[in-house]
């Protein structure tokens, strides 16, 4: 189901960069809020990837090339500026991000008339939970 791709797509993403900007943290609050966050990403990516077929979920992570691409870029940002500010703001807008495709897939899902799972609604609610959490660093 497209949504469960879209679903591990977003929250694999989500744990690559926070594990990409993690290194460059020097506020443990900062840490803290990440580490917290990346455990409930995980459980929403394994929750989705149980309703995928293997192929499925692993197409649904991207290439490794797109991978390796997307680790440089955000490896290179947090080591140019690693203030507790410029960190949180690039999670903020990973998870900005992943609202707006995953809600293209919720209003196509309701829009056809479908049953929208509870996990992508609660997943929307989480990335906004910790959109807030972040703002407290900005």
């Amino acid at each position: 189901m497209k949504i469960y791709r879209e679903m591990v797509r977003g929250t694999s993403m989500g744990i690559r960069a926070i594990d990409n900007v993690m290194p460059y943290a020097e506020d443990d609050a900062l840490v803290g809020t990440m580490q917290e966050q990346k455990t409930a990403l995980e459980k929403y990516c394994e929750d989705a990837r149980s309703r995928l077929s293997e192929k499925e979920a692993d197409e649904a992570e991207g290439s490794k090339f797109a991978q390796t691409m997307i680790k440089a870029s955000s490896s290179i940002s947090a080591m140019v500026n690693s203030d507790k500010s410029h960190l949180s703001r690039m999670l903020i807008e990973g998870y900005e991000m992943g609202i707006v495709s995953l809600q293209k897939c919720i209003n196509e899902m309701q829009n056809k008339e479908k049953e929208v799972p509870a996990a992508a609604k609660e997943l929307i609610k989480f990335y906004d939970k910790s959109i807030k959490a972040l703002r407290a660093y900005l």
